[in-house]
Order: C-alpha cells, then sequence, then structure tokens
C-alpha cells in the first residue's frame, strides 16, 4: 500500500525556511516490489508472505507472517562476510538543511547478539543510486531480539556536491562457528518523509491505472522506481 499525506508547511529549518513535508508509507503490499539495490554479499531479495523459515548461520528459526497486512521484505547475506546493505529508498532533490526521516521494522529473535538489523544511509549522486559519495551516518540501534522491533532515524542533509540519500537496512551475521554460510532477514513497514521539493524513489510496483492517476494527482507527479538495481 502507497499513502501519502501532506503536512501543513511551517517546518522551520535552520535557515528559518520552511518547507511541506511528504510522508510515504511501504509495506510490500504490491507482492512485487524488492529493493532498489545493494551492496556487498546481499542475496535472495523477495517479497513474501505467511510463515517463513530461515537460518542465522547456526541454527534455524523462522517468522510467522509480516508485521502487518500480508506481504513484507525477505533478504539473505550468503555467503557469510561483510556487512551487506539494502538500499530501502533513495531520497533526492536535496537542499542543505533539509530534514529527511525513515523507518522500518525488522525481524530478529536472538536478544543480544547476532543476527540483527540497523538503519543507515549514505549520499550518492541523484543519477545513479549504485554511485557512493560518502557515509551519512545512521542509529546505533539495532532490532532487540524480541521478534519486531522498529528502527528509525533523521538525517539533516549537509548539501556539498551531492543531493541524494540512500535508505539502507544494514545486517549483521554471526561469522563464526555456524554450519550454514547464510543468515535470513526480514523487514516491514517502511516510513519516510522528507520535504515536497524532494523525489523519494522505492521498488513498488506500479498500481491499477486508475489508482495510478489518482496518485499521481496526490504526489504532484512525483516519480518513483520500480526496478531492481544490484550494486557494482
Amino acid at each position: 500500500m502507497l499513502v501519502k499525506t501532506l503536512i501543513a508547511a511551517g517546518v522551520a529549518l535552520a535557515t528559518s525556511q520552511a518547507y511541506a513535508l511528504q510522508s510515504l508509507d511501504y509495506g510490500w503490499e504490491d507482492g512485487v516490489g524488492t529493493i532498489l539495490g545493494s551492496f556487498g554479499n546481499l542475496a535472495d531479495a523477495t517479497n513474501v508472505s505467511g510463515s517463513q523459515s530461515g537460518s542465522d548461520g547456526a541454527s534455524s528459526y523462522s517468522v510467522s507472517g509480516a508485521r502487518s497486512g500480508s506481504r513484507f521484505l525477505h533478504v539473505a547475506e550468503a555467503p557469510l562476510g561483510g556487512t551487506p546493505q539494502a538500499y530501502l529508498a533513495f531520497v533526492t532533490g536535496l537542499q542543505a538543511g533539509d530534514l529527511v526521516s525513515a523507518s522500518f521494522w525488522g525481524y530478529d529473535n536472538s536478544a543480544g547478539t547476532n543476527p540483527s538489523l540497523r538503519i543507515w544511509g549514505h549520499y550518492a549522486d541523484a543519477a545513479d543510486i549504485n554511485s557512493y559519495v560518502k557515509s551519512a551516518g545512521g542509529s546505533n540501534t539495532y532490532t532487540d531480539g524480541s521478534g519486531w522491533s522498529e528502527l528509525s532515524n533523521t538525517w539533516t542533509f549537509d548539501g556539498g556536491a551531492t543531493d541524494g540519500l540512500v535508505i539502507e537496512a544494514r545486517l549483521y551475521s554471526m561469522t563464526s562457528g555456524g554450519t550454514s554460510d547464510r543468515t535470513d532477514f526480514w523487514i516491514d513497514d517502511l516510513r519516510i518523509s522528507a520535504p515536497d521539493h524532494a523525489t523519494i524513489q522505492f521498488a513498488a510496483a506500479v498500481p491499477e491505472p486508475e489508482s495510478y492517476a489518482l496518485m499521481l494527482a496526490g504526489l504532484g507527479m512525483m516519480g518513483f522506481i520500480a526496478r531492481r538495481r544490484s550494486h557494482r
């Protein structure tokens, strides 16, 4: 489900400028969308439903279903090594001082240890999500091991040579002592807010024609990407 709401203008930046915010929710309910791209040993990005089973590299575990709705995102690290990143969204057209907030829910049943997820970001050329300018940082909070838990962060865009911010889910696996060279992860309920002069791209499927016309009217012809890309 794709939802856009406009919040009344009046949010002041440090520059004393004001702008309206757009808020986008995406829960993979279209049954098609996955991710925009990835970095590292990320594998099997799939749009799933129902009970799912997986491995943490040492033992098997399962999730009963989506955090909300019926669909959600599955990704895996295979083979184990490094810190893979799933690109969940790409916000472009940003200006210095703009605020971008994002959150998603990650599934984790291993309290106090990996596997776990974290929300992070990096700056990229608006014309190429696979470019990397520099880290934008993120939250130092990880999924808490209680099942579905929410991760969130707010970035203040610092301008410079680029105007794009990539929102990442970072994957952290058990990397030793395991019997499987793979770890499975699940993500749901992505939410992003950004100034209305920005464009938010994510891997949503194109809706039915009548819904699409209504969406474009509501979004002011804001584009979004419905294709999957892979990192270099």
